[in-house]
């Protein structure tokens, strides 16, 4: 039974429930639909607490786990990241909120979407990476990695170095070794 279909019934459900009959596969699929997302707190690195919906956690391997072995029953009780700053934790939301129902969304929007997401200065953009993989969320993880090679294609070495800010610490010698390790990669 669609939930669009039990929503519309009810009223006619409820009115019975409150009259006293037995409770019904329907009357539980009326209960889903109308019931409020239940909002989990997540205490940040910065001891910030911020409230996220289930549907959001859900995303993250990590934080489902912790919930299952923490076994919280209040509510009040934030779950942990000690790991995740406050700012990159808040984009890591935006992102899973947007990608949760990912059925929904054309493949297109979600591109365009995710383009403008990703447009951060780079220590950001390595932190939702970091963040991603710590909270285990393999799409966000996978989609920032491939912003990064996005980035990198078609650029020397030396581009990429200058562009990520990465220190040259081989010899001479040591790059002309390399290279002609690794020649075969530029047949």
């Amino acid at each position: 039974m669609s939930c669009v279909y039990v929503c519309v019934t009810h009223v006619t459900v409820s009115f019975r429930l409150q009259m006293g009959s037995k409770k019904t596969a329907e009357n539980t699929e009326v209960e889903k639909c109308t019931a409020p997302e239940r909002i989990y707190k997540v205490q940040t690195k910065e001891q910030e607490i911020c409230e996220v919906p289930a549907s959001v956690i859900a995303m993250s391997k990590l934080v489902t786990t912790m919930l299952e072995d923490l076994s919280l029953q209040d509510d009040d009780t934030p779950i942990p990241i000690p790991n995740v700053s406050a700012p990159v934790f808040k984009k890591v939301v935006a992102w899973c909120e947007k990608h949760k129902a990912d059925a929904k969304e054309s493949k297109q929007k979600l591109e365009g979407w995710s383009e403008e997401f990703f447009k951060v200065e780079y220590p950001m953009l390595f932190e939702i990476i970091m963040a991603a993989n710590y909270l285990d969320i393999p799409k966000l993880l996978d989609d920032g990695c491939k912003k990064i090679a996005h980035m990198m294609k078609g650029k020397t070495p030396d581009e990429i170095r200058t562009m990520f800010n990465i220190t040259n610490d081989f010899t001479p010698e040591e790059e002309e070794e390399i290279r002609r390790e690794n020649a075969w990669c530029e047949e």
